[in-house]
Order: structure tokens, then sequence, then C-alpha cells
């Protein structure tokens, strides 16, 4: 039974370690490319890391583009107004875009509204982060 048990562990460390690297990838393309939030994938990826490899969370923490905002959301001292700014219009652009061109008219455009509200509920709820304030 222990080994089944630690069996388990392992595939649920490995599942997390695999969801994390993905969402590190993801949130890299993030940063340079307009219609691909970062911060929810920064998120996710602390998550992962966190329950899968201290080691990988804090490379995470200390990497040179991800770093700053990775360490700000895991001490809880919020995003930046710029940073809220621009994950809003770019999310209200790029879910605005899908359901003008392919759900408007379709019972997912109900979903695609639900969505675009709760994460700007997401996004506005993160204090707001002054650099001067340190």
């Amino acid at each position: 039974m222990n080994q089944a048990n630690s069996r388990k562990q392992a595939i649920k460390r490995k599942g997390y370690s695999c969801v994390g690297w993905t969402c590190v990838i993801l949130g890299l393309i993030g940063v340079t490319v307009p219609l691909l939030p970062t911060v929810p994938f920064i998120l996710l990826a602390l998550y992962c890391f966190g329950c899968s490899s201290p080691q990988f969370q804090q490379w995470l923490l200390e990497h040179k583009t991800l770093g700053p905002i990775a360490r700000r959301l895991k001490d809880k001292q919020g995003l930046t107004r710029r940073e809220k700014w621009q994950s809003l219009i770019l999310i209200w652009l790029s879910m605005g875009s899908v359901l003008y061109f392919v759900a408007y008219g379709t019972h997912w455009q109900y979903a695609i509204i639900s969505l675009l509200v709760f994460e700007t509920w997401f996004i506005l709820r993160f204090k707001t982060y002054t650099p001067n304030a340190e």
C-alpha cells in the first residue's frame, strides 16, 4: 500500500511539474505576444512548482524576466497599475475578438462574457503595487 501511495505522489508531482513548465513557456511567450496574458500563467506556474518542486519555484522567482512579477505575486504585493491595464486591455481585445468573430449569436457568447467579467474581477482585485512604496 505504501508503494502505491508513493507512486501516486510521484505521478502527481510530475503532472504538476509538466503543467508548471507549460505555464512558464506560455508566460514567456506572453511577455512578447500582445494577445497572450502573462500573469495567469505565472500564478499557475508558481502554484504547480510549489506542489512539485521548490527548486523550480525558486528558479521562477529568480528569473530575469518573469521573476519580478512572480515575486510580487507570491509576496502578495500585487501588480503595477500598468500591468493591470495591459492585462485587461489584452484580455478584452482577444476575448472580444473571439466573441465578435466566432461566438456572436451562439450560446457560447454568454460563456465568453462571463469569463471576461470573471477575469476582469480577478485582475482588479489584486493590490496595486507602487515601486516607491517599499
